[in-house]
């Protein structure tokens, strides 16, 4: 039930390239649009009046749906459920349609009038947890968790002024500590950065004009030690106006220890996905209005489509995991992705990480391995991984770590029962 969405392009029936998105920042779009142009060439005569939607390659394959004259691509890997992609992309076809109209019935419209599509295009996808998140996209630094919170309230704070939009902190090697950047703009901070030359700082904050950026907005930035705060903001003041807005985040980044600060390394193997079994479910609605809602998006589904949604929101509690809740509902693995993908796309619920968290180990928590009769070869589960339980890491970042497979993690985890908590929310609680 793992699915990596590796590209998505919107392009017109002619072949011309509107919008391109890359999950991993590397754009070949040139060869994918030849690729799409060619598959559809060379099977359309054999596919005869039938729908094309799906063409399969020996390792990815592309998934499409077309809108008027407008195609909207994925390039997914072979084995995924081409069902919930196409979920995804009627998500990514309403809302490009119903943004972008004016602009596509002009014959001369480029890809530049779309770039800003970016983000509707990642919120789309993050409802399905199909794109890397800031920690798999990009390299993260966290903080423990009381002075992340003070940290993202001074950013609050300052983004409260009308004339500051977003922002953010970024350490010198462009790993990001806090941002509200949206994607564009955060792409634009890491080309700056990329060719800033630090001895070359003319001043310690000073606005540049970056070219991916919004006209009507430039881009602030404040040198400070561990690295740069960066703010896109409204133009119009000279830099002294904006630096006494945001005198505040600067002194609360000034009393940051960055001592503690811990890197969320990027995993070779920790794919963007969505639907791990080790994932949880969780309401965005009550549990009432949630099993009203699905049996309105089933409506003229196969009645059992409708009944699958129903148990699968009965069972969901945001802790309990996707196989726990395949296992427990009698829904067929194979059925369980697609009934999920309209699920999540409607907005009744949504895909969660689970970062671990286990207590310290006290006398109490000795007593407690003694009563249960905890079996050695579970202890030495728990001497592996306990520093890795600490709320900073998933199930799947823990297992990359220390090369115990995630069903035995999980398995050892759940006998601790109260001695270990399961985040939603990636938060480093304690250092060690």
């Amino acid at each position: 039930m793992r699915n990596v969405v590796k590209e998505i392009v919107i392009m017109r029936d002619g072949g011309i390239p509107l919008f391109h998105y890359s999950v991993h920042g590397t754009k070949k779009l040139d060869e994918i649009v030849s690729a799409f142009l060619s598959a559809i060439g060379s099977f359309a005569e054999a596919a005869g009046r039938e729908q094309l939607t799906v063409m399969a390659f020996v390792e990815s394959k592309f998934v499409w749906l077309k809108k008027g004259d407008l195609f909207f691509i994925a390039l997914v890997a072979h084995d995924d459920s081409s069902e919930i992609y196409r979920v995804i992309l009627e998500e990514i076809a309403d809302s490009f349609v119903s943004r972008f109209y004016a602009e596509l019935r002009r014959d001369f419209a480029t890809m530049n009038h779309f770039r800003f599509f970016t983000d509707t295009v990642e919120l789309i996808l993050q409802k399905f947890d199909g794109i890397p998140s800031l920690a798999r996209k990009y390299e993260t630094a966290l903080l423990p968790s009381d002075e992340l919170r003070q940290l993202k309230t001074a950013l609050f704070e300052a983004e409260a002024n009308d004339s500051i939009l977003r922002g953010g902190l970024l350490t010198w090697d462009g790993r990001i500590v806090v941002s509200n950047l949206k994607a564009y703009e955060l792409e634009a901070v890491l080309d700056f950065m990329n060719e800033l030359d630090r001895n070359s700082l003319e001043e310690r904050i000073q606005l540049v004009n970056q070219a991916g950026l919004d006209a009507i907005s430039a881009l602030l930035i404040g040198e400070v030690e561990v690295g740069l705060c960066t703010f896109v903001v409204l133009k119009g003041q000279d830099v002294a106006e904006y630096a006494g807005l945001l005198l505040p985040f600067f002194r609360q980044v000034g009393k940051t220890d960055f001592s503690k600060m811990r890197l969320i390394r990027k995993e070779e193997n920790d794919e963007p996905g969505a639907f791990a079994e080790h994932d949880a479910i969780e309401l965005l609605v009550s549990h009432s209005e949630a099993i009203s809602r699905a049996r309105s998006v089933f409506d003229g589904h196969p009645t059992t489509s409708q009944s699958m949604a129903i148990e699968i929101i009965q069972s969901s509690d945001g802790k309990k995991t996707v196989g726990e809740i395949a296992e427990e509902s009698l829904v067929p693995k194979e059925r369980l992705g697609e009934v999920l993908a309209h699920l999540i796309s409607k907005g009744i619920v949504r895909i969660v990480k689970l970062f671990p968290v286990m207590n310290e180990r006290d006398e109490r928590f000795a007593a407690y391995l003694e009563i249960i009769g905890m079996p050695k070869r579970d202890y030495d589960v728990i001497d592996s991984i306990w520093k890795y339980c600490d709320g900073s890491l998933s199930l799947s970042e823990i297992s990359a770590r220390s090369s115990i497979p995630v069903d035995r993690i999980m398995e050892v985890l759940k006998k601790l029962g109260k001695h270990v908590s399961w985040e939603t929310n990636r938060e480093l609680l304690y250092i060690r």
